[in-house]
């Protein structure tokens, strides 16, 4: 047998999932770093599942390995810090914070050799080729073209990226699909008029979520390998199996089993947050910031290391800030005379922090506030939800299927989100004190509330995600650039180049680049736009202080608190 065969009977992918976001993943979110993977805990977290391999990234920053090694492909670079890993067949790939992507591994068709001078928001690895999304929204492959897996459409803009053995698919911001490659087995084959929120390259098959959080699957027979009716928040797919993630964060699989890679383990209570699905194997994600994998074990693939792993989560609100750690746990700091700095124990995926209370997320979706409660703004929904964002007097969150919900003050109709009509559905939301504002999955936005500063005047143009401050918004275009409207930062112009996150103060915002780097403008009379040196993968801005999460996971705030 020679080697491509070889590799074709060991097929495998990089099957990257996003935790349940209900938004569209591997967007530059608010809050969220493009580069690296929201886990549904507010967590950026990268998990891949190859042939006979698997790695993660720890919270540090660092990438973990394990399975086969036969060409170096779990022996990750040990300097540096990274944002997003990759698994293919014999080879993995990762992105650091700037943007640079690094292969390891066998390199057969060139498929470690990444082009000089590029940097990428998102890594991809297939068979014996690899791509990378540009900020731009082009995608440059490499490595083995011999199905023209390697050769993508061109001038075309995406958002999302996923590789299989021979075939390669992206995402655009309208949730259409684009596949190229190998087309003999459907893989390539995209049911018609279909649209999704996120996508997944199996071996020979392919699956997409669709805004209503039901998968559908096509190619190489695997179309039954998702329930049809199931709403589920992130799916992957493997060798020639499939998992989803259910609301609950339960695992649910189908497809060939043979290997016991679509029997996820039965423990009482777990809840995962994250997939990755291999060749004959699957790992995810659980609560408390662990992996566990199931499935073929010949070359320890399924043995991962102890966790945890992800960078957690900070919110900075008026004169307090709150913490998600890696295992969940909340920690908080700044002022208490309403009982905001006091968190509730347990285990928690997101957290925000608004004007004296704040309000946190569980991995099983259901929302818990508390501080002052004025107007409502500490009584959240009952519910599971699969995002939230909290504004200065009060939240909104989404659930799985993007439909919205929002607390608190109500005297402008800030809580009451414009209807989605025309086939829309939300797939971010958030607010400020006396507005709101939230994306569709077309790219049109819509913000509503009190209008007398023009915050809810949004420029037109497609978009990844809006912030909201007290009398301002500001939103990170398509294309990685920001604008602001309304009150004093509708003067202040905003800097300048591609962003992939974006966070809106009380009267100032910061946003990162695609290099990782801070930018923050607006009001600074208490040194909250002096935005630090260095790399960051998520940051957030309150009143009179900002703070972030640097690509080692070390959190650090700037201003006065």
């Amino acid at each position: 047998m020679d080697g491509k065969n070889l590799r074709r009977a060991r097929a495998c992918l990089l099957t990257l999932v996003l935790g349940c976001v209900a938004l569209l993943p591997g967007v530059a979110l608010a809050q969220a770093s493009a580069g690296a993977v929201p886990d549904g805990r507010g967590r950026v977290v990268a998990l891949a599942a190859g042939g006979y391999h698997s790695c993660a990234l720890r919270s540090t920053g660092s990438l973990a390995c394990w399975g086969s090694n036969w060409y170096g492909e779990s022996s990750p670079p040990t300097k540096g810090a990274f944002t997003a890993v990759a698994a293919g067949l014999y080879h993995s790939c990762a992105l650091r914070s700037d943007g640079e992507a690094v292969c390891w591994g066998d390199n057969g068709y060139g498929q470690v050799a990444v082009p000089a001078g590029q940097r990428f928001t998102a890594i991809a690895a297939g068979g014996v080729h690899a791509c990378g999304l540009r900020a731009s929204g082009a995608v440059v492959c490499w490595g083995d073209n011999g199905a023209g897996q390697a050769t993508p459409p061109a001038k075309q803009a995406f958002v999302a990226l996923t590789a299989g053995y021979e075939h390669t698919c992206a995402l655009r911001v309208d949730g259409g699909t684009v596949c190229w490659g190998a087309s003999n087995n459907g893989a390539t084959a995209i049911p018609f008029g279909e649209t999704f929120t996120a996508i997944s390259a199996g071996n020979f098959h392919t699956c997409g979520l669709r805004a209503n959080g039901v998968g559908v699957c096509w190619g190489n027979g695997l179309v039954a390998s998702i329930a049809g009716s199931q709403v589920s928040t992130a799916l992957a797919a493997g060798g020639v199996h499939t998992c989803t993630l259910s609301q609950n964060g339960t695992a649910v699989c189908g497809g060939v089993n043979t290997y016991g890679q679509a029997s996820p383990p039965l423990v009482k209570g777990n809840r995962y947050t994250a997939l990755a699905a291999g060749d004959r194997h699957t790992c995810a994600l659980n609560q408390n910031g662990n992996v566990v994998c199931w499935g073929d074990n010949t070359y320890g693939q399924t043995g991962a290391p102890s966790g945890p792993f992800g960078m957690g989560a900070v919110a900075a609100g008026y004169a307090h800030t709150c913490d998600v750690d890696a295992d969940g746990s909340l920690v908080c700091s700044g002022a208490n005379g309403s009982g905001e700095s006091s968190p509730p124990a347990g285990s928690y995926a997101d957290i925000g922090a608004g004007a004296a209370f704040s309000c946190a997320r569980a991995a099983t979706g259901t929302l818990s506030c508390w501080g002052f409660n004025d107007l409502n703004r500490a009584t959240p929904p009952a519910g599971q939800y699969a995002a939230m964002q909290v504004g200065g007097m009060g939240g909104c969150a989404l659930t799985a299927t993007g439909a919205p919900a929002c607390w608190g003050s109500n005297n402008y109709g800030q809580g009451s989100p414009v209807p989605a009509v025309g086939g829309r559905i939300y797939r971010q939301i958030g607010r400020g004190a006396f507005h709101a504002c939230g994306v569709f999955n077309d790219g049109s936005a819509s913000c509503w509330g009190y209008a007398g500063s023009s915050a809810t005047s949004v420029p037109a143009g497609s978009w990844l995600a809006l912030g909201e401050g007290e009398q301002h918004s500001c939103g990170l275009r398509s294309n990685g650039t920001l604008a602001c409207w309304g009150g004093g930062m509708a003067s202040t112009p905003a800097p300048t180049g591609s962003f992939k996150a974006l966070a809106s103060g009380t009267y100032h915002a910061c946003a990162i680049r695609d290099s990782g780097e801070l930018a923050c403008w607006g009001s600074n009379n208490w040194g909250q736009a002096n935005a630090p040196a260095g790399r960051f993968v998520r940051v957030t801005a309150g009143d009179k202080h900002s703070c972030a999460i640097r690509d080692n996971g070390a959190r650090v705030c700037w201003g006065t608190i």
